[in-house]
């Protein structure tokens, strides 16, 4: 049987039964409808509050793993350790737009504001709420809707440990017209939010119009009547009002309206229309007024029961409403569609909760539940942490976009391993093996992994380094699972093989490299006497005389002591800090060329050159102009680079080396013979010197593999037309043979020990006419 429309089936029945039937039904209708009408309404606002407050639970969770990810980065916490305000500005411009943060700041554990994003704070001025500080302080973190500057922020803090508590990190998103928008599309109710100070309004957001505020926000469910309705139904708002935030001084308000004029629309026009016809039929409507109120609202209250049911999160009860009515049976289709709405989105932020939207594994929320769960249940478990060795070069040389393609593949190589797998941020992963795994295993996975992956006709190549933790062994909870997952990668990023497994002895290294990275800084940032150069001779064997030398640096720290060089310079290129290293031995050996030539001392210093420091496009300038300034000729520097920053990326080194070539200074490949590939590129390469390295010197008079190797190389130079520099040499022999077999340069101990700049001077002038083969 088709269904009837409502107002068909009024005028039906009260057209065959007169007046007594219409005052029943005008009786019944009234008192039922607005009954179900005000409870359908308090459900809608109580149904609107808990999607409101999920809403502000989410973001508060979005907000929490974002602060979490930037102050659980090593180079972040580095930046806190050593107040590198520079390095913690553009950490915080970075990730603010990564996460797309209205609001980024770093404060000092007291308040103050040392970083900053957004000009609501003022840097070296004071955070404006001292209780969040205190609370922050002692809880490690705080969350709350604050005000500043006439804008509101939800906002997370969160304090940075280094490993000590060293400053807490800000982030925060806007809470305006744009959020409540999107709140009103999702409850179809308006929002307003107000901060009140002393019971006053000082700022208010709303989805209301202005002329419409004052009335929506005072009128509640328990001022509402169907005569308001009936006589204000086109602009008539019920408001339900609810303190969200006290912040003390400030209270955060929120209040939901609902135009009723939705819900008592069809009431209104019903109700006019049965009181014309009850004033002529009121005697045959009581008859039957009765039966139609029941058959009115018995499906309406069955709608109310399954609204209260979906209000309290039962998604997956089926709506039936036995109705022959349209607009009932619209009425239950919207029912229903709600209902699939509201589960979808709950599926999906619960999804966006625990899962990296990027790769679609595990988020590092999900994987610390997991974690604890496992140690909860007091068993033995492995977890290995994955990171992709040097992920920013494969930004910087493929494009972010690839690099996000290659997160994926890694991701679903990780997803067909057995077990539990979680990205936790940049290039790094976790993984939970469902079993014992041995070094055998782990290799298997690491070839697996390091497969290499194609990206529109692009191979990227790959290496992945490994850590291991034996838990509960080496970790008791999820927290300092993070962290030496963290330094155990440091290890093994510098491990023959990218595999380690935790040691004890890791977090003291780990612990030296935070001490040497920020003593370093310091050193490189003030005037002081611990960075200093030492030079070591190069002996021209066709002139029997010293024209060049090479500059070294060393370190006595303060606080750590002597540093060998290899220690910190592989730490500096690790932390970002290479660059202002090389800059600053340029600028020494520069001051020291000034005094060699004062002292009438005319010699080519070489300057070590690292990866980094070749693709600096403002090295070059930065050294003609030091040299500009001293009225020097190019002449008096020289550079070398070793074998392996020139394999990693040829072509862009060619590039920049010829930069070097163009501007007058002479290149030249350091330790050769000790990489793999330096012969495919040693044609193209703009560079006028071979440096043989010395462990084929040392004892070049005695071995003859050697001196085979040695001869091949002098002949390669030869014909390339390159001089050569044999570093290494312990003893007269061993000159005696490079200079009869045509090496141009002789270095080594034999000849002088690296030396500081005043001895140099005196070593050189006591030595001008020293015999040195005889």
């Amino acid at each position: 049987m088709a269904a009837k429309s409502l107002n068909q089936q009024i005028f039906r029945l009260t057209g065959g039964l007169v007046l007594l039937s219409a005052i029943a039904i005008l009786v019944n209708v009234w008192f039922s409808t607005v009954e179900h009408a005000e409870k359908q309404l308090r459900g809608n606002l109580q149904i609107a509050e808990s999607v409101f407050k999920q809403t502000f639970s989410n973001r508060e969770e979005q907000l929490y793993n974002s602060v979490d990810i930037l102050t659980s980065d090593f180079g972040f916490k580095a930046a806190v350790a050593s107040d590198d305000e520079a390095t913690i500005e553009s950490a915080l411009l970075n990730h603010g737009q990564r996460v797309e943060a209205d609001l980024m700041a770093q404060l000092s554990l007291q308040g103050t504001v040392i970083s900053t994003t957004n000009p609501s704070l003022e840097v070296g001025g004071q955070f404006p709420y001292q209780t969040l500080i205190e609370q922050t302080n002692q809880r490690g973190g705080a969350n709350t809707i604050m005000m500043l500057n006439d804008q509101l922020y939800q906002a997370i803090l969160l304090v940075v440990e280094t490993p000590r508590p060293h400053g807490i990190t800000l982030i925060g998103f806007d809470v305006d017209n744009t959020l409540l928008e999107r709140l009103k599309s999702i409850t179809q109710l308006d929002v307003t939010i107000s901060v009140e100070q002393q019971g006053n309004v000082t700022y208010s957001v709303s989805t209301l119009q202005a002329a419409i505020q004052e009335q929506a926000l005072q009128l509640t469910t328990a001022d509402l009547s169907w005569l308001d309705v009936l006589l204000f139904s086109d602009a008539l708002y019920i408001s339900k009002r609810f303190l969200y935030v006290d912040n003390g001084d400030n209270q955060i308000w929120v209040t939901l309206s609902e135009n009723v004029t939705r819900l008592y629309g069809e009431f209104n026009r019903l109700q006019l229309k049965i009181t014309a016809i009850a004033a002529i039929l009121l005697i045959l409507t009581l008859m039957f007024g009765a039966m139609f109120a029941k058959k009115l609202s018995t499906p309406l209250y069955g709608l109310s029961r399954y609204a209260r049911r979906i209000s309290g999160g039962d998604y997956e009860q089926v709506i039936e409403v036995d109705s022959k009515t349209t607009e009932i049976d619209a009425l239950s289709t919207a029912f229903v569609a709600m209902q699939a709405n509201i589960k979808e989105r709950q599926s999906e932020i619960e999804f966006q909760a625990t899962h990296d939207l990027l790769t679609g594994i595990y988020n590092r929320y999900k994987i610390a539940k997991i974690l604890d769960a496992r140690f909860k249940q007091d068993r033995q478990f492995v977890v290995v942490g994955a990171n992709i060795h040097g992920f920013r070069g494969v930004n910087d040389i493929f494009g972010y976009q690839s690099g996000d393609r290659c997160l994926q593949a890694i991701a679903a190589r990780f997803e067909q391993l057995d077990g539990e797998c979680a990205r936790l941020s940049g290039g790094e992963f976790l993984w939970l093996p469902d079993r014992e795994i041995n070094d055998e295993v782990l290799s298997i996975v690491q070839r697996k992994i390091e497969m290499p992956i194609i990206v529109d006709d692009v191979v990227m190549n790959i290496k992945i380094a490994l850590g291991v933790l034996q838990c509960p062994q080496d970790c008791s909870d999820s927290e300092s699972v993070f962290k030496r997952v963290n330094i155990c990668l440091d290890e093994a990023r510098v491990t023959q093989g990218l595999i380690v497994s935790y040691a004890e002895e890791f977090e003291r290294n780990y612990v030296r490299r935070l001490a040497i990275i920020s003593e370093l800084k310091k050193a490189l940032v003030t005037q002081q006497s611990e960075l200093s150069l030492c030079y070591q001779p190069k002996l021209n064997l066709n002139t029997n005389k010293v024209d060049h030398a090479e500059a070294l640096i060393r370190w006595n720290s303060s606080q750590l002591g002597f540093v060998p060089p290899d220690e910190f310079i592989a730490i500096a290129e690790q932390a970002g800090l290479i660059n202002q290293v090389t800059q600053w031995v340029i600028n020494a050996v520069i001051d020291d060329v000034v005094t060699l030539r004062e002292h009438d001392v005319r010699l080519s210093i070489a300057i070590n050159l690292s990866a980094k420091d070749i693709v600096d496009p403002h090295l070059l300038s930065n050294v003609t102009d030091k040299l500009k300034e001293f009225d020097l000729p190019h002449d008096c520097l020289s550079f070398e680079i070793t074998e392996s920053d020139i394999v990693s990326d040829p072509k862009k080194a060619v590039a920049e080396l010829q930069r070097f070539r163009d501007a007058g200074f002479s290149l030249a490949i350091d330790d050769f013979g000790t990489g793999y590939s330096s012969l495919t590129y040693l044609k193209s390469l703009p560079v006028t010197e071979l440096k043989i390295d010395k462990s084929f010197v040392l004892k070049l008079n005695t071995q003859r593999s050697d001196q085979q190797i040695v001869q091949t190389i002098l002949h390669l130079a030869k014909s390339f037309n390159l001089d050569v520099v044999a570093e290494g040499v312990e003893d007269k022999a061993s000159l005696t043979l490079l200079r009869e077999w045509g090496c141009k340069w002789g270095q080594g101990y034999y000849i002088c020990k690296p030396a500081p700049l005043s001895q140099l001077i005196s070593w050189y002038t006591d030595n001008l006419a020293t015999d040195w083969t005889t």
